[in-house]
């Protein structure tokens, strides 16, 4: 893909699809590129995440174990808390992953009805120093095209996504400045790890 049409891409803010997030991946061949790792994911795991008739507990079950191998949890995490994460001693910084997992294992465990029939095409890779960018396409019978680009970094030798960009909006960035926002709010780290809390219990 040219640098030049990926500079060109509309940006609509599709924020109705965070939770895609976390709807697909699953493990990578070591000699396979981050493009071909991406659309394995899509066409092997995703099925599996979606499929209405599987118990919503086993559903749960089977996201945190994708989220476990194939994200890099901890990453995520140092990249939403940005300054907050640095400032932080190493047991908080693991209480927050460990809440991290939870928040969005709750959040989006729910929503993969939604993506039944959602189809991902890789259109082309960039490689930079240490990571890739995957760049697909989503679409469905019903629904008009999205633009999906996935950072792909490594994590104990194997591909793992650290980020997802919705037609231009980085999903790490939104919710960096959402937690940003709390932490503010509440006075601290400890106060969004209160929130995240409740969110968890609610």
């Amino acid at each position: 893909m040219k640098p030049g049409k990926i500079a060109m891409r509309p940006l609509r803010l599709a924020l109705f699809l965070p939770f895609l997030l976390f709807a697909v991946s699953g493990s990578a061949a070591a000699d396979d590129g981050a493009g071909r790792f991406i659309q394995q994911l899509a066409e092997k795991v995703l099925p599996q995440l979606t499929d209405p008739s599987t118990p919503l507990e086993e559903r749960k079950a089977r996201f945190r174990a994708v989220m476990n191998r194939d994200f890099d949890v901890e990453k995520i995490g140092k990249l939403v808390l940005g300054r907050h994460w640095r400032r932080a001693p190493p047991a908080k910084r693991e209480e927050f992953r460990k809440l991290l997992e939870d928040y969005i294992s709750g959040l989006y465990a729910r929503r993969f009805e939604d993506l039944a029939g959602l189809e991902i095409k890789v259109d082309g890779v960039r490689d930079f120093d240490g990571w890739s960018m995957v760049y697909t396409t989503a679409t469905r019978a019903n629904g008009a095209p999205v633009l999906l680009d996935w950072r792909v970094d490594s994590k104990d030798g194997r591909h793992a996504i650290t980020d997802l960009v919705i037609e231009g909006v980085s999903m790490v960035i939104a919710q960096r400045e959402e937690f940003s926002a709390i932490v503010l709010e509440s006075g601290g780290l400890d106060g969004l790890m209160l929130k995240l809390r409740t969110r968890i219990a609610g």
